[in-house]
């Protein structure tokens, strides 16, 4: 199978598990997260990095594949958790910059409570 068609089977198949509450931002990217009216977001992780190859925001700089940073749990946690509705940023003014030269993603995994 050719690296390209891995590379879309791959995205394919976890755009698919997105809808059970699972998204990936591509760094300098936002995106809305939100319930439900009557629920709020419980964020389980949120991880800021890289740890996968390059199928998932693909860029030319990915120097480290396997960097994580090391609070970005907590502060989507504290930006999302209680809450209906909350926006967030991939960004390494956010959440610090585990792996330098290496173009990042934030993986989050939320519920709606």
């Amino acid at each position: 199978m050719a690296p390209y068609l891995k590379c879309v089977l791959l995205v394919a198949a976890f755009c698919a598990y997105s809808a059970l509450g699972s998204f990936i931002i591509c760094e300098w990217q936002s995106a809305f997260l939100s319930c439900p009216a009557g629920k709020t977001l419980n964020v389980t992780s949120g991880v800021f990095g890289r740890t996968r190859g390059n199928c998932i925001c693909p860029s030319h700089n990915v120097e480290n594949k396997n960097c994580t940073s090391s609070n970005s749990t907590s502060i989507v946690q504290g930006l999302c958790n209680g809450k209906n509705t909350c926006s967030l940023y991939a960004s390494i003014y956010i959440y610090g910059d585990p792996c330098p030269g290496t173009f990042k993603y934030l993986e989050v995994v939320h519920t709606c409570v």
